[in-house]
């Protein structure tokens, strides 16, 4: 029998210190000097306890917040317990752990010193989700004295599992010290999120930028090189977005080389399993205007043979800005519609959509906020970048940030979501240097290619991938500024991860994607205006949105409550 003391120990190890350990939900970016907090919307510091609920076939998330006094913390670690309740529960296999790495913001993301980004804030910021089985930033780690250190959960509810109250425990302990266990009840709701995911994501990279981040050479055609494309498929996947590599066309990729993420054969686990990607992006080529059509009918033919069920679009024509630029991007619209009618989407990213009469272009990404409602009106399809409509997901956004982009785009009506790069390691657009009237790159992508290392962004200590003040003579007050611009994955390499690491952001963004299935259900179900009112409480209109995490998630329980019997 133990005796009073060893009772009183065990006690003592099982509820954490106020101070020590506490919980927030996952819209809230913790600093670490920040003071710990008694109670939230997930946490009940009183009773240790953390409360989440979420359908079936979601992922659920939270944040464990370790805190060292005046006495640094070694070796920290956490272990999860499997979560008992009706039926079989949920294994600790459903349950994923990160620690969350800190870059520091210098500067602010900005458009230029005078437009900096809507709650872009300086100061360290939780970054990357580095998994515990990384070798460097990994699991058992230390935390300062005076810190505090995040720990990201992940808890994804099969779906299979029974409705109903669940409960587990995370317990924490630095080398062999106990400095708590945090109790978890979850509540799984009598509903299931659908395999399909209806929020369309376009999320550009090029072969090129993995191959530097992973120092593999040029052989893109190796075992080694097409496991990593894969990893980036199913990360991607999970949360609820579209990968999309392309050296070319995107012919070949997306019709044979990436066929099986388009078919949904390449997903075998967990959330959209056996489901295809929702998106594809396969641009005609050509210089006459044969030739174009050609490609345009070869496209559609190829595209139908494959049976694949998701959005096709071509993209046409990046940012034009001469008058030669819009004319011939117009004439390119004309010759898809003349080939294959609307079979085949036309793409333009430009803020100057009046360019074109109504119906010439499907698809038009990077107007203003205030053009949005014009160019749908008229029967045209908006896409959304990072134009000020949302909080952004960016390294120094707020924690709602990529949570905001898929909300903003149900209140705005947009089609979908586009972000120009995700994996944008080396700052290819701004290592220049003048030549007369042209900007030229300093160096090749020989050069790049024989030395990555080189020309990598320090990924792991310097938020700043995007900087146009790198070009050599461009005036600082004028350049774009931006802390994790096309960036999403950060590369495993380096932290002994042959994989990609995720964002604080694609959390967000896959927190957004999930939310937007709630909305998908209400609006199916016959209650999209109430639907609509829940997302007026936090995007009230286009550019504003709630700056209390906490609303997000009540929103989302609101929207929940609509769908439960």
């Amino acid at each position: 029998m133990p005796t009073l003391p060893a009772l009183l120990l065990a006690l003592c190890a099982a509820a954490p210190a106020a101070d020590t350990l506490w919980c927030v939900g996952e819209s809230i970016k913790v600093a670490p000097g920040d003071a710990p907090v008694a109670a939230n919307l997930a946490w009940d510091g009183a009773h240790h306890t953390v409360t989440l609920a979420a359908a079936r076939n979601e992922y659920v998330a939270f944040q464990i917040i370790v805190h060292a006094d005046a006495t640094p913390l070694q070796a920290v670690t956490v272990v999860p317990s499997a979560f008992a309740g009706p039926g079989a529960g949920i294994p600790v296999a459903d349950i994923d752990l990160f620690v969350e790495h800190y870059l520091t913001v210098t500067v602010s993301s900005r458009g230029d010193a005078s437009h900096p980004f809507p709650g872009a804030t300086a100061g360290e910021q939780p970054t990357q989700m580095v998994p515990f089985s990384a070798t460097r930033f990994g699991a058992p780690f230390p935390v300062g004295a005076g810190r505090n250190q995040p720990v990201w959960v992940d808890l994804y509810v099969p779906e299979d599992a029974a409705p109903g109250r669940y409960t587990g425990s995370f317990t924490v302990t630095a080398g062999q010290q106990a400095l708590g266990t945090i109790s978890a009840a979850l509540t799984v709701w009598p509903i299931t999120l659908p395999a399909q995911t209806h929020f369309h994501s376009y999320l550009y990279t090029g072969p090129e930028q993995l191959r530097w981040g992973y120092h593999a050479g040029n052989d893109i055609d190796s075992d080694a090189f097409k496991a990593i494309e894969d990893r980036h498929f199913q990360m991607a996947h999970q949360h609820r977005l579209n990968f999309s590599i392309c050296g070319g066309s995107g012919l070949e990729e997306v019709t044979a080389r990436y066929l099986k993420y388009y078919t949904g054969t390449g997903f075998t686990q967990r959330v959209g399993k056996g489901v295809g990607q929702n998106v594809a992006c396969i641009s005609p080529e050509g210089d006459s205007e044969a030739a174009f059509k050609d490609s345009c009918r070869t496209i559609v033919t190829r595209w139908g043979a494959s049976r694949l069920d998701a959005v096709l679009f071509g993209y046409i024509w990046d940012e034009p800005h001469s008058d030669q630029d819009f004319l011939a991007s117009k004439q390119r619209c004309d010759w898809v519609r003349e080939a294959v009618g609307a079979k085949l989407s036309t793409y333009i990213a430009t803020p100057q959509w009046n360019r074109y009469a109504a119906g010439e272009v499907s698809i038009y990404s990077e107007p203003s906020i205030e053009d949005i409602p014009r160019i749908i009106a008229r029967g045209d399809s908006v896409w959304a970048v990072n134009a000020g409509y949302c909080a952004g997901p960016y390294v120094d956004a707020p924690g709602f940030g990529g949570r905001s982009i898929v909300w903003m785009n149900w209140r705005m009506k947009t089609g979908g979501w586009q972000f120009w790069d995700c994996c944008y390691w080396v700052d290819t657009q701004n290592r220049k240097h003048r030549e007369r009237s042209r900007w030229v790159m300093d160096m090749s992508y020989a050069q790049i290619n024989a030395d990555p290392a080189k020309y990598l962004t320090d990924l792991w200590n310097d938020p700043m991938n995007f900087d146009e003040s790198r070009k050599q003579g461009y005036p600082v007050r004028d350049a774009i500024r931006i802390n994790g611009d096309g960036l999403l994955y950060y590369p495993g390499h380096d932290i002994g991860i042959d994989g990609p690491i995720a964002s604080f952001a694609l959390k967000s963004l896959r927190r957004g994607a999930q939310d937007y299935e709630y909305l998908w259900l209400l609006a199916r179900a016959g209650k999209q205006a109430q639907a609509d009112m829940v997302v007026a409480t936090v995007c009230p209109e286009a550019g504003h949105w709630s700056e209390d995490a906490e609303a997000w998630d009540r929103a989302r329980l609101r929207l929940a409550s609509l769908l439960l019997p």
